[in-house]
């Protein structure tokens, strides 16, 4: 789907948070049009931008294509990362209904709902990311790291709430269904998220 809109970030340094790959920053989109009510129901997102390193330390914006060849990577990963979520999930329906209920509770999660955004001005064109926002302050869904990408054990803390880990126990599982449902082809990592809501998957393949 393509709508027409407009988007408000706020671009500057102390807004922003620097990851390893993007700088995410808080911003509104509005559309023009009637779109999903449940695309971005607040009107305010969390909006991202690719950088390269600089031998320096500081970073390089991308221009062009290459940006929004990067920004379709990360967008590709969401929709993987959904497919082989909901693989998990029609996996476990099957099961309980062969073998009965289930010993404990099933966590309902979801990836973030997100778009690619191209903005458009006389003199350039930029690309951005946009993800439903997940509000870093709220304490009743805290911003968790549930399983990264070089380890196999959770790295939850020990100290976060009971949920988180059964979160992180779940993903793991949901790891080694994926890798057996796909033959051994892939996987979702570098779980994290706030809530039910998870973001910024990568996705583990064995070409």
């Amino acid at each position: 789907m393509c709508y027409k809109g407009t988007l408000e970030a706020d671009l500057s340094k102390d807004a922003s948070h620097k990851g390893t790959f993007k700088t995410a920053h808080p911003g509104a989109v509005s559309f023009k049009e009637t779109v999903d009510p449940d695309l971005f129901p607040s009107g305010k997102v969390c909006v991202k931008q690719v950088f390269e390193k600089l031998p320096d330390g500081g970073i390089i914006r991308l221009k062009g294509r290459h940006e929004l060849e990067r920004l379709s990577v990360e967008c590709n990963c969401l929709i993987w990362a959904s497919l082989l979520l909901d693989l998990t999930y029609k996996f476990i329906d099957r099961e309980a209904g062969r073998w009965g209920d289930l010993s404990r509770p099933i966590p309902t999660l979801r990836f973030t709902r997100s778009m690619i955004v191209i903005v458009r001005e006389s003199t350039m064109e930029k690309a951005f990311l946009i993800e439903e926002w997940l509000d870093p302050d709220d304490e009743e869904r805290p911003f968790v790291k549930y399983l990264g990408n070089r380890f196999l054990e959770p790295c939850v803390p020990s100290t976060a709430p009971t949920r988180a880990h059964e979160i992180a126990e779940f993903l793991s599982f949901a790891q080694h269904v994926q890798w057996q449902k796909t033959s051994g082809l892939a996987f979702t990592s570098d779980y994290q998220g706030a809530g039910e809501v998870l973001t910024d998957p990568e996705i583990t393949s064995n070409p």
